[in-house]
């Protein structure tokens, strides 16, 4: 990954700040119907950060990158820390407002052949350490439908380790595999997060937004 801007390095994965052409041109692989309604997406948006139902535009991830760019959306390259350093997914911090402090969470991980990884879950436990250590972020939420097998196991399983908490559950909150669906709500709290080894030196102050 050489030249490549690194953000915060874990284990498997690292976050990598996006290069612009690179961004926009992986605009079609959102085009997967399959990984929109895992996430969970909205049919219109009501922000170019909020994410949509296919098609998926060049122009919609230019506009997005262009939020990135003025920090109303953080946007995150997940690449491998081995190898080549492929890109594998994208990871978001929507939704940032100060002095509240909060951010909403969201990770996608592109080809079917790298999920159930673990790649997921190292990326979402880098942001929250990023957000938290070197933004001064006090609490991030995380959203994703109940019918994303994959996320609900892994959420359950890393949450206790993360001090995350399920928040409960919006009934109906989105458009989830052609029908109305369920959303699981979690929550961390900064005092809550246990202390990342990648992110200490990064440690700001309780609210003051260090980018």
């Amino acid at each position: 990954m050489e030249g490549r801007a690194s953000i915060v390095a874990g284990e498997s994965v690292v976050l990598n700040a996006p290069r612009r052409d690179e961004f926009v041109a992986r605009w079609s692989l959102f085009n997967d119907p399959m990984l929109a309604m895992m996430l969970g997406s909205p049919v219109l948006a009501h922000g170019v950060h909020t994410r949509t139902m296919p098609p998926v535009s060049a122009e919609y991830r230019e506009a997005l990158y262009e939020e990135h760019v003025a920090r109303r959306v953080l946007c995150f390259e997940v690449r491998l820390a081995d190898g080549d350093g492929r890109c594998i997914g994208e990871a978001y911090l929507a939704d940032l407002t100060w002095p509240r402090a909060s951010g909403e969470l969201c990770v996608a991980i592109f080809s079917p052949d790298d999920r159930r990884q673990g790649y997921g879950t190292e990326a979402a436990t880098l942001v929250c350490a990023y957000a938290f250590d070197g933004l001064g972020l006090n609490r991030i939420s995380l959203r994703f439908p109940v019918e994303n097998v994959a996320a609900t196991q892994a959420t359950e399983r890393a949450g206790p380790d993360l001090r995350a908490r399920k928040v409960g559950v919006e009934r109906e909150a989105e458009w989830v595999f052609g029908r109305h669906g369920d959303v699981a709500v979690w929550e961390v709290l900064r005092s809550d997060f246990p202390p990342h080894p990648a992110t200490a030196e990064l440690r700001t102050p309780p609210g003051e937004f260090a980018g």
